[in-house]
């Protein structure tokens, strides 16, 4: 089944700062515009996070769940897995480099240097 998206854009106040807020207009007595002063917000926040409170519905967004110990282990293992993977995979190219170098070393002609003033009397003859 899909999740059902929250209509409008998430609000910039936690959830705990707007509850405050509502309760403070709904059991003490604090007007809208005494709130939004108080607490820097628009009259039309407070007014309807007053009205979400007011209902006792539960329209406040329920914190996230805390994970158990046993699915952040199941989580962090299979992490550790995928790691040791990749390290393997890295270890194994690494190696493949090493190789390549070592072979292009071996095969290089002793001849095929850099010119330098040294040996620059062999390339002056141009190709033959």
């Amino acid at each position: 089944m899909k999740e059902k998206k929250q209509l409008g854009r998430k609000s910039l106040h936690p959830v705990e700062f707007q509850m405050m807020v509502a309760k403070k207009v709904h059991s003490e007595g604090m007007t809208y515009r005494e709130a939004s002063k108080v607490f820097n917000v628009s009259g039309g926040c407070v007014s309807s996070w007053v009205k979400r409170y007011g209902k006792g519905l539960g329209p406040f967004p329920k914190p996230p769940k805390m994970e158990s110990e046993s699915a952040i282990l199941a989580r962090m293992e299979t992490h550790v897995k995928e790691l040791k993977s990749e390290i393997a995979e890295l270890y194994l190219q690494n190696l493949m480099l090493k190789k390549a170098i070592k072979f292009a070393v071996e095969r290089k002609k002793p001849n095929s240097s850099v010119i330098t003033s040294e040996n620059l009397d062999q390339y002056q003859g141009g190709v033959e």
